[in-house]
């Protein structure tokens, strides 16, 4: 078990190798028209590793699930859970490979049991009580090499606010999805505790 953990992790490792590799060629062609300084090109390398490593996090995620016929599920609690995080922000790791595998496996894992566990409405009623208590007094700031201005930060509270009410009506109305829309809720919403934690200690 240790020897095939190591392996992954070599993999992983060499994968991330790879990616950063062909980010460093994509940011050193030159641009004639429109040259750009060190600043911007650093802007750049970010911006294409964090795009293919969210590409790679992707692939994980929809390809181990449609060969376990959970596709759909997966699909879905993917999209609803990757924009309430984009919105929400929360609790981050810090390094890409632990993020990886522990959003894929998290998400693999509750497409999955979304198949098997169907969640009653009064169940359903008191878990969107607690994911809404926590978006309404959550504040995303962002991350610390991306943090949020002021104004922005005002305009992703309204955005999660609503998102919030708009998904709680979905999982109360739609049985079929119910437990999807909330297991992805409870995801983001146990992120967001190590934040409220700091903020109230």
């Amino acid at each position: 078990l240790v020897g095939s953990l190591g392996k992954q992790l070599q993999i992983l490792n060499s994968m991330e190798s790879y990616f950063k590799k062909i980010v460093e060629k994509l940011t050193a062609f030159p641009d004639p028209e429109n040259p750009y300084g060190e600043l911007e090109k650093l802007q750049m390398l970010y911006a294409l590793e964090t795009i293919s490593y969210n590409l790679l996090t992707a692939f994980v995620i929809l390809f181990i699930p449609f060969l376990i016929d959970t596709f759909q599920e997966t699909l879905l609690l993917f999209c609803i859970f990757g924009t309430l995080r984009i919105i929400a922000g929360g609790f981050h790791f810090d390094h890409i490979l632990k993020c990886i595998t522990a959003t894929s496996f998290i998400i693999i894992t509750e497409g999955k049991a979304s198949q098997i566990i169907q969640i009653s409405l009064p169940v359903c009623l008191l878990l969107c009580l607690i994911t809404n208590l926590l978006f309404f007094i959550h504040i995303p700031r962002g991350t610390e090499n991306n943090p949020y201005s002021e104004s922005y930060s005002q305009l992703q509270i309204k955005r999660l606010r609503f998102l919030s009410v708009f998904l709680t009506f979905f999982a109360v109305c739609f049985a079929q999805i119910r437990t999807i829309v909330l297991f992805a809720m409870l995801t983001v919403a146990i992120f967001l505790v190590p934040d409220l934690y700091r903020r109230f200690r």
